[in-house]
């Protein structure tokens, strides 16, 4: 249980450290504010620590922005009121530059911008209020419960609002005078009589004060018992969604009271006190879907040392590995101190301390929430179908049965801002059976996509399974038809913020008699690295077959092919990947194409000066053997090969030097042959 007690520092670092920030004022455009979408039209720069309101916003762009390029290592809290509420969010340029369109509730609305360093520490810290001891627990932030720490050269150090008055007018004007802070802890223990003791109804609106400081924030820490939905924190969130106050992390404590209070076991098993301390963060996670930071938590302040110290071992290495644990620090019972009182490492102080894998806390982009559009497939436009079936499972405790042959499913006035690619993302009921869905968008040819299996149907109460795929839309209204669909429970039209690396125009294939050659152009390309091409095996599961290089960039057309020289007899499912030079990939829809071959019949595919490649379709898996003659009937080549159901493909490694002129000879039960003349 921290207090509401802080003690003064010596700031004698404190010149050194305004250095080291204020120094990157003179880089400019940490973030470029553009007039247009996709980064064009007018532009302005704004640099870093300064705050832009209203009027004061570069180029007269107060309400105007339409999207950014925000530099790599830098935030940008964008919000729609000059106080830095309503609608807001803060970009982080974590591992590369971001450009992105702003999603509809910023677009044209922004007055208020905040530009920081982004100092990416590790997870790791610690809650003290002593710097010596900080300087020995091998951490890289820090907090210690209240606002007047600064950040090191080696520790950042995150504040706090602790209570009520914390999130006064003079106290927000103080916290926004820093040079040095890019998160903000909300109130500490607020359920709690001993500590801030907010109600939730005022905590929402001081929170909602905090958001003028333009940082990072992070919720409210209450006691471990009241951090569920339906209690302080629950009834907080809520609030706060309703009324538009931004929360960015959520911060818990944890101490292991369930057990000690039902228990009173000084040793318990530091793994059975691990896997309570693991049960409440996940459940934590899954009720709100935001980062966590646990800003207190240990194995209880009546349990022993070596209780302490296993939990540590076993805690820290699965706090690290989890993606959604933004940071953690724990907090050293009163009996049980990481420094003893000559100022050396504890043995608890140095099991914390010895801890050195810490990981980063952000290893993503923060680009922005797209915006969304939901919509029921009960609500849509039904023709051909008759009856519509009741599920709790459902989002919308409806499903539309599967459709075939003259029935559709329509969704009618599909309005988006703006024309370009969006995201379709389909929810479905399909159990154990993978299979096609045709989708036809405005007066555009019916696509057909190949969607997989889902794990269950609507009545086992199983949730439905999803599928996303890339559509263009245009601005206004739309019209997105399916037929040849499974049961339907909704789709969502999905915003596209960031620049495309890559302006798909087609993506196509077509059978030839040596298998199945696929086709696709792009009209520009952004830092494209490569494409791979996936196939759908017999599991219906897409697995890469091919990669392919891109160009780059460009602005020219672009066309690229690959051919399977192996399809299997029937449907074959394809897929194209784009992966960008950051890692960053993108999925467009599957083609679906039917193979058929004359049986037991033999083909030349090509023929270079070192080797020749044939063609060989089979109706059964049978043995071969295969043989090159020169025409004065000398073998060159011969090989026993195993030909399997459909096409085979075989190189015959014979330069064209040894025979420009030979015949090729397949026999099985029976004997086929070609000739050749190179």
């Amino acid at each position: 249980m921290a207090t509401n007690r802080f003690t003064i520092r010596l700031l004698s670092a404190l010149a050194i450290i305004t250095i080291y920030f204020f120094n990157t004022n003179s880089v400019s455009a940490q973030l470029r504010i553009y007039q247009g979408l996709q980064q064009t039209g007018t532009f302005e720069d704004c640099v870093v620590n300064t705050i832009y309101k209203g009027t004061t916003i570069p180029g007269g762009l107060d309400n105007q922005i339409a999207s950014i390029r925000l530099t790599k290592g830098y935030m940008a809290t964008l919000a729609e009121n000059e106080d830095g509420t309503g609608n807001s969010y803060p970009f982080m340029a974590v591992t590369s530059d971001v450009s992105v369109n702003l999603n509809s509730s910023l677009r044209n609305k922004v007055s208020f911008i905040r530009v920081l360093p982004l100092r990416n520490t590790l997870k790791k810290g610690a809650g003290f209020q002593d710097n010596n001891v900080i300087n020995q627990l091998n951490v890289s932030w820090f907090y210690d419960w209240g606002p007047n720490d600064v950040t090191t050269t080696t520790r950042e150090y995150a504040l706090m609002a602790w209570g009520r008055n914390a999130a006064n007018t003079t106290n927000v004007n103080n916290y926004i005078a820093k040079t040095d802070i890019t998160h903000l802890l909300s109130f500490n223990e607020p359920d709690n009589i001993d500590q801030s003791n907010i109600p939730v109804a005022d905590a929402v609106p001081l929170h909602r004060n905090l958001q003028a400081t333009g940082y990072r924030l992070g919720s409210p820490a209450p006691t471990e018992s009241e951090a569920q939905s339906n209690k302080w924190l629950g009834n907080f969130m809520n609030l706060a969604s309703a009324n538009n106050v931004r929360v960015d992390y959520v911060a818990i404590h944890w101490y292991d009271w369930g057990s000690w209070l039902q228990t009173g076991n000084v040793n318990p098993n530091p793994q059975d006190v691990f896997n309570r301390f693991k049960s409440y963060v996940n459940n934590i996670y899954n009720t709100y879907k935001k980062p966590i930071w646990i800003t207190e938590f240990n194995a209880n302040r009546n349990t022993s040392e070596q209780t302490h110290i296993g939990f540590i071992n076993l805690a820290l290495p699965w706090l690290e590995s989890q993606t959604f644990i933004e940071r953690y620090a724990y907090f050293f019972p009163p009996a049980l101190q990481p420094v003893d009182v000559n100022g050396n490492l504890t043995p608890i102080g140095t099991a914390y301390s010895n801890f050195s894998a810490s990981t980063p806390a952000i290893t993503t982009n923060a680009e922005g929430t797209p915006s969304t559009i939901s919509l029921e497939a009960e609500d849509a436009t039904l023709t051909g179908v008759t009856t519509i079936t009741n599920c709790t499972s459902g989002s919308g405790g409806q499903i539309v049965p599967a459709i075939s042959g003259t029935q559709r499913v329509t969704f009618n006035n599909v309005s988006v801002a703006s024309a370009g690619n969006y995201k379709l993302k389909i929810f479905y009921y399909s159990k154990g059976i993978a299979r096609n869905i045709n989708v036809k968008i405005n007066a555009n040819p019916v696509s057909t996509i190949a969607i997989p299996a889902t794990s269950g149907w609507c009545y086992e109460n199983v949730s439905a399974g999803s599928f996303e795929t890339t559509v263009a839309l245009s601005s206004g209204n739309n019209t997105i038809e399916f037929s040849e669909a499974p049961i339907l429970d909704k789709i969502e039209v999905i915003e596209t913020l960031g620049t495309l690396p890559i302006s798909l125009t087609d993506f196509s294939a077509e059978v030839k008699d040596y298998g199945i050659k696929l086709n696709w152009q792009t009209a520009q390309e952004i830092n494209n690295q490569y494409f791979e091409i996936l196939k759908a095996d017999t599991q219906n599961e897409f697995k890469a077959i091919a990669k392919i290089n891109g160009a780059g960039n460009t602005n020219s057309p672009k066309f690229y092919s690959f051919t399977d020289f192996n399809p299997q007899i029937g449907a074959n499912y394809y897929q194209l990947k784009q992966y960008d030079t950051d890692g960053k990939s993108e999925s467009f829809a599957p083609v679906a194409v039917n193979f058929g071959f004359k049986a037991d019949e033999l083909k030349l595919l090509q023929s270079t000066e070192t080797s020749v490649s044939i063609s060989a379709t089979a109706s059964k898996t049978q043995n071969a053997l295969l043989s090159y003659l020169a025409i004065d009937g000398k073998i060159l080549y011969q090989k026993n090969v195993v030909l399997q159901i459909g096409l085979n493909t075989f190189n015959i490694p014979v330069s064209k030097s040894s025979s420009a002129i030979g015949i090729i000879h397949l026999i099985t039960d029976r004997q086929q042959s070609i000739k050749i003349a190179r």
